[in-house]
């Protein structure tokens, strides 16, 4: 198939060119053993500048798309050992795509996912992504293959931060493959979509907070671009105005800070607490940044005056409130999984109801004034 000679209206030219590769190899064009298109060949192959071609080649590199070989050239990387295979003929297959994260949250959504497979008749294969660029050649592969060659009747996503795999859904469903997405949505891509109410998350422990006396609250986030942590922040906002209390933007905008160096960390949460409106309150966009934040608190090398409690917008806990939190959002994770299987069961059996979300509401578990918890005190100055 020729190339189009130019990128759509408002797409970078390397990004364009970048795509048209990614597409290259999804489609079997180029092998782990054959050499892949050289700098010229690009050049030559899109009638673009050499800088665009370098550019191109240079990101599907760091996306660990292609790899450079010294003294061979450039070759497509070896694909994972857990890339789907072809299921049994008659088997029904979902494919779980997501992050390689291994946390207790993707694990339980997984096993609810499973279990309702197997009730449904399916099985369930797993594609873990490295990054952005590789997420878009899992789900390309997928396309590439359709519904015949892999055995994949539908795949559950599990979206990337930042994720650019918006557009790769319009070629799933056009090989006749299902697409539902979990935990987050694209807003700008029309998907069926099972989803936890986030912005009831962000508002009703903000609420939580606020009722046990705390006037002055902070948070913090892990991830910065997904609609999951977008809601539970424009929740947290709503909490404060419907009690009267201010927005403050420097205590609670989306900024990574678990990725943070820990000095730096510290040193926002010691602005925060050597501030005229001291903090007492610090709301976690998830349990991992909790401790995380109580740890820096911890491990700071002067005291700060008062106290600090601390809440989580989820839980990392089976069953009981974590004693780090005197508040926790329990998210209904297995159920989350449990629905994306229904959902997309009812696709393969062919709904033509209008695309959907189905939002899971989550319960906010409160500690008892009574209770074990932590709470970060200062020892002064």
């Amino acid at each position: 198939m020729e190339p189009r000679q130019e990128p759509p209206q408002g797409v970078a030219l390397f990004a364009w060119v970048k795509q048209q590769l990614l597409e290259s190899i999804a489609r079997g064009e180029f092998t782990p053993d054959q050499p892949f298109v050289t700098q010229r060949e690009i050049v030559e192959r899109y009638a673009v500048s050499t800088t665009t071609a370098v550019r191109a080649l240079n990101e599907l590199v760091a996306d660990g798309v292609v790899v450079r070989r010294r003294g061979l050239g450039t070759f497509v990387a070896p694909r994972p050992a857990q890339e789907p295979r072809s299921a049994p003929s008659g088997q029904r297959v979902l494919t779980y795509v997501s992050p390689d994260a291994g946390s207790q949250h993707e694990s339980v959504l997984l096993s609810g996912l499973a279990a309702e497979s197997a009730e449904l008749g399916y099985r369930v294969a797993v594609e873990h992504t490295r990054n952005l660029g590789h997420e878009e050649l899992v789900l390309r592969g997928i396309a590439a293959a359709g519904t015949h060659g892999s055995g994949t009747q539908a795949v559950v996503l599990f979206a990337r931060d930042r994720s650019t795999a918006a557009d790769v859904l319009d070629d799933l469903r056009r090989a006749g493959v299902v697409v539902v997405v979990v935990d987050r949505y694209f807003p700008g891509q029309p998907t069926d979509a099972v989803l936890f109410d986030d912005f009831a998350v962000g508002y009703d422990v903000t609420t939580t907070m606020i009722e046990r006396g705390h006037s002055a609250l902070g948070a913090l986030w892990s991830e910065t671009d997904v609609t999951s942590v977008r809601d539970r922040l424009s929740g947290h906002y709503r909490a404060l105005r419907d009690n009267g209390l201010p927005e403050l933007p420097e205590r609670s905008a989306l900024r990574i800070y678990d990725g943070l160096d820990p000095a730096l960390r510290q040193q926002r949460l010691r602005s925060w607490l050597e501030s005229d409106a001291k903090l007492t309150g610090l709301i976690c966009g998830n349990a991992t940044t909790l401790a995380l934040a109580v740890s820096d608190m911890l491990a700071m090398d002067t005291g700060f005056a008062g106290a600090v409690e601390l809440a989580s917008m989820d839980q990392s806990l089976p069953f009981d409130v974590s004693p780090l939190a005197v508040a926790a959002a329990r998210l209904p994770t297995r159920e989350m999984g449990q629905e994306a299987a229904r959902l997309a069961h009812e696709r393969i059996e062919g709904s033509t109801a209008p695309l959907r979300h189905v939002v899971l509401r989550a319960q906010v578990q409160i500690a008892d004034r009574g209770s074990n918890t932590l709470g970060v005190i200062g020892a002064g100055h």
